[in-house]
């Protein structure tokens, strides 16, 4: 059953209609029939409105369809709920929904528990009518907000009191507010002894996938680069031209744990490393990105393996927009530590900690196979 049906004043009406019935027979017993009359009209009023109340909301069902929409801070997006009535209507209804305040509705009227916002929707819907209740939001702070909980209050028609509905299943909503962007701008090499994607004039590696044009062929040539086409043509051997790549792939490894709990500066940190991310996207170098906060799977931390392109930045700011104070956290030489067994290191790492004390051995080892860097947690900071 999806919802969870809370009756008040739903025993008065029944002691009423006994007492009407009461009266009904003793008005008929002394003859007194205009008495019973109004007896019989009352208790018939008042049998409508109880049977109205036992049955309505019980086909009355909301299109849960999971969806997730993706803001900045300060945009606009909306909670759309559809709700679709085969049985009796709701007349003069109020529909009470709880979000986590990551959105805010838009409009002064808003009452905050905590981190929790409580909002009152009008809400009238007919027999056999679909409804779809729109609630316009911004979005307020980087996190994920979902619908927690929503009633609906159906009010007594005649008299006081109301019935009230509680939707049981979980709400598949969400909306993800993405960390706020700064423009960061940092220095990056690529490698000439790594086989990459950046195009460099002088590498040793070409790509021979992307032939550029052809030159004359010299007996230092490799057979197989030979253009038969465009020796035919020249009526000399042509030998094809690659273009020169490099690599230049980056590791953040972000450090958010402070012994047992995360860092002060947790929200500083996070806008920091997505606008790194942003100059990444930007620039088409591909990034890893590693923080040590608890997870299930291959990896015990959160880890986004090598990518490049808008599907890597969206699947990397969805990762830092999820992180909270409340999650769990792992030292962050046992982080590295795993990083070191199971993945080879990129051309450029980025350790991103308030202190280095405890990862000495790792920033000794790691200088020799990539090209490291250190960057203090400190608001505004930038990467050197």
């Amino acid at each position: 059953m999806a919802w969870i049906r809370h009756d008040y004043n739903s025993t008065n009406t029944k002691w009423l209609l006994s007492l009407l019935a009461v009266f009904f027979f003793l008005a008929m017993a002394f003859l007194q029939f205009t008495a019973a009359a109004v007896a019989a009209f009352i208790a018939a009023v008042a049998g409508l409105q109880w049977l109205y109340f036992v049955h309505v909301g019980k086909r009355l069902e909301l299109v849960n369809a999971r969806s997730r929409k993706r803001l900045l801070a300060g945009g606009e997006s909306a909670w759309e709920l559809v709700f679709e009535n085969k049985g009796l209507p709701v007349l003069g209804g109020q529909l009470k929904v709880w979000f986590q305040d990551a959105v805010l509705p838009r409009g002064p009227l808003i009452v905050n528990y905590g981190d929790l916002v409580e909002l009152d929707v009008p809400f009238t819907i007919g027999h056999n009518e679909t409804l779809a209740v729109k609630i316009p939001v911004t979005g307020n702070r980087r996190g994920l907000a979902r619908l927690k909980k929503m009633e609906l209050s159906v009010p007594h028609p005649f008299g006081e009191g109301s019935v009230v509905l509680e939707y049981k299943p979980m709400i598949l909503q969400e909306l993800l507010v993405y960390p706020q962007l700064q423009k960061a701008f940092f220095h990056y090499s690529p490698s000439r002894q790594k086989p990459g994607q950046f195009n460099l004039k002088n590498s040793l590696f070409d790509d021979t996938f992307q032939p550029i044009g052809t030159r004359d062929y010299v007996s230092s040539d490799s057979f197989n680069t030979i253009h038969w086409k465009a020796s035919a043509r020249m009526q000399s051997y042509q030998t094809k031209v690659f273009d020169q790549v490099a690599n230049e792939s980056i590791l953040f490894a972000l450090n958010v744990a402070d012994h047992y709990a995360t860092i002060p500066h947790l929200e500083e940190r996070i806008e920091e490393v997505a606008s790194y991310i942003e100059t990444c996207y930007r620039e088409g170098i591909p990034y890893a990105l590693a923080v040590n906060i608890r997870s299930t799977g291959k990896m015990p931390f959160l880890y986004l393996a090598p990518g490049e392109g808008p599907y890597q930045r969206q699947k990397a700011l969805e990762m830092l927009s999820v992180m909270s104070k409340n999650h769990s956290t792992m030292p962050y030489p046992s982080m590295l530590a795993h990083l070191d067994a199971h993945i080879e290191l990129p051309f450029t790492t980025y350790l991103m900690a308030d202190e280095f004390a405890g990862i000495q051995r790792f920033v000794s080892k790691w200088a020799t196979h990539t090209e490291l860097k250190l960057l203090p947690g400190r608001k505004g900071s930038g990467i050197r």
